[in-house]
């Protein structure tokens, strides 16, 4: 059974409950939604284009169209968390440029979602909290919350729950926050009473229902990557040609998905590439200006779980290119970095000592 709510009353409650919880936007996407970008999604998963990620082959109709199995109705509420505010133009970070020089702390080499605690745990616990306190107003609420583990295309109904706008480098990006964002959601059985404000046909809000700074004053532009303009910085920076010019990722020539995602080695040809960058790869962010903007911005600070981890000191990259499962799973359980198994870890880390004797012979010279 629906409960029937007015746009103003979700988004006044929203307002006042994510603070507390350290989320930074909310948004809302009423139910059964149009998604825009349907076409491109199947598209993307019939030329192969994932990479090997085969979970997302599974049931693809359910991330076009969250709810289909339970009559599709409701509500869907998107919630994004920062773990960073945007990347200075001239980050130095191996993660962010490929690069790096011998004296970088291994961390540096770890794409910046992945050093501190697993935002899987601390994203869902902060949409949990709002939806406990929500249900103070709305007994009856049914929500199912998820965090990058159920069958959501996120960023896209992010986008168009007003939360941002979609990138070339296939990022959610904000104005002023960039796109350093976690994204999680909830479907619910919520009904809003005046969803035409939403828009017709799935048009992207202008706004979040929920901010913690606002977008920007001008009109926002709802045209898929027209925020982006003629800019093609993160497609010219990518080292693997992995973006292409209408938004889109090959998921197979990703070096985030080399490093945490794939078995075996990095492509024997392609091992240059790859770099200082032991874990992700924030080259396509770093890169962007709406991040370089962000970054010399006075905004809130992330919340303190997403700072690098201090015990990480404690070990350097060659204990990683050696490690065993017991200390693998001491130091990485709760984080990101247990993605990608201890022997990733290793491979990694060994990969990245070699670029870094390489390196320091060719100074040596």
């Amino acid at each position: 059974m629906g409960i029937m709510v007015t746009v103003d009353e979700l988004k006044a409650r929203l307002r006042e409950l994510c603070p507390a919880e350290g989320i930074d936007l909310a948004g809302a996407v009423p139910l059964p939604c149009r998604l825009p970008l349907a076409g491109k999604f199947r598209s993307w998963l019939a030329d192969g284009r994932h990479g090997g990620l085969e979970y997302m082959l599974r049931d693809p109709e359910t991330r076009l169209q969250p709810g289909l199995n339970q009559g599709g109705n409701g509500t869907l509420l998107v919630f994004a968390q920062g773990y960073t505010r945007g990347w200075p133009l001239h980050d130095t970070d191996p993660s962010a440029t490929g690069r790096g020089d011998l004296q970088s702390p291994w961390t540096a080499g770890v794409a910046r979602y992945a050093r501190g605690r697993d935002y899987h745990d601390i994203l869902l616990k902060a949409i949990k909290g709002v939806l406990r306190d929500l249900r103070s107003s709305w007994p009856d609420l049914v929500a199912h919350a998820s965090c990058d583990t159920g069958p959501y295309l996120e960023r896209e109904y992010a986008w168009l729950a007003g939360l941002g706008f979609l990138g070339k480098n296939t990022c959610l990006i904000h104005e002023k926050l960039g796109s350093g964002l976690f994204l999680g959601v909830a479907l619910t059985n919520l009904e809003l009473e005046d969803a035409a404000v939403f828009g017709p046909g799935g048009r992207p809000r202008a706004e979040p229902l929920y901010g913690v700074v606002p977008r920007h004053r001008r009109q926002v532009e709802t045209a898929y990557l027209s925020a982006c303009g003629r800019c093609t910085r993160c497609i010219d920076a990518c080292p693997t040609g992995a973006l292409g010019p209408d938004g889109g990722l090959d998921a197979g020539a990703c070096i985030s998905n080399w490093t945490i995602e794939q078995r075996g080695e990095v492509p024997v040809d392609r091992v240059k590439e790859t770099g200082g960058i032991l874990f992700g790869c924030d080259i396509c962010q770093a890169v962007c200006p709406w991040n370089n903007r962000a970054a010399g911005r006075d905004l809130p600070p992330v919340v303190a779980e997403y700072d690098t981890l201090s015990e990480h000191d404690q070990v350097g990259l060659a204990d990683l290119a050696a490690i065993d499962a017991r200390e693998f799973r001491r130091l990485f359980r709760h984080t990101p970095l247990w993605r990608c198994h201890p022997e990733g870890m290793r491979r990694n880390a060994a990969r990245v000592l070699a670029f870094r004797t390489a390196q320091g012979s060719q100074e040596g010279k």
